[in-house]
């Protein structure tokens, strides 16, 4: 397994993290820039080594010689197995994926949703398996404010295709992170090109 916990954890380990962080606050009004992926029920999470990453754990070995610092939510695999998934997994049809867009985008917005409020977006990928964003955001807020866009994107999605989305059976459980710590304007290139 790969660690990519590469210079600054938690912020705390050295004094020149801590004035990195500092400088980060200051640039960015205390926001700071997270990778984030999840995934529809059935299909592997990042975080499992049988699901197909591999291309994900190159672009972040990448980062890391460009000496971009991340913390991770969970670690990514040396390599994956690629394995196909025991269950058929929800897949998004093309006419949801636009749909899903939309909702997303207008979620993030300001004063549109009083838990995600002001997400801001600076990619959205969203395929057949998979929504990957590129979010300025809180630390501290992140994850609640992820944990409410999966949820109102699967009841918005239930509203507008209710034979074919269920709500609570759209996305798979959690969802992977990575916090980028520094040089963020060549970490988003970068991971907009990684494919």
């Amino acid at each position: 397994m790969i660690k990519f916990i590469f210079c600054i954890k938690y912020r705390k380990e050295s004094a020149v993290g801590n004035k990195a962080f500092a400088v980060i606050s200051k640039t960015m009004g205390n926001k700071q820039l997270f990778h984030i992926i999840w995934t529809t029920f059935g299909e592997y999470p990042v975080w499992d080594k049988n699901g197909n990453w591999q291309k994900l754990t190159d672009i972040y070995v990448e980062l890391k010689n460009h000496d971009i610092s991340c913390n991770l939510s969970h670690e990514l695999q040396i390599a994956y197995v690629n394995k196909d998934t025991q269950k058929s997994p929800l897949l998004i049809k093309e006419k949801a994926m636009a749909q899903l867009k939309i909702d997303i985008e207008e979620l993030c917005q300001e004063n549109k949703d009083r838990i995600i409020n002001g997400l801001e977006i600076k990619m959205l990928k969203i395929d057949e398996s998979k929504v990957e964003m590129l979010v300025f955001s809180d630390l501290n807020s992140m994850t609640q404010k992820i944990s409410r866009l999966k949820s109102r994107t699967s009841t918005l999605l239930s509203f507008k295709y209710p034979e074919e989305y269920f709500g609570k059976g759209t996305w798979g459980r959690g969802f992977w992170y990575s916090n980028i710590l520094n040089k963020e304007d060549l970490a988003i290139s970068m991971i907009k090109n990684y494919r």
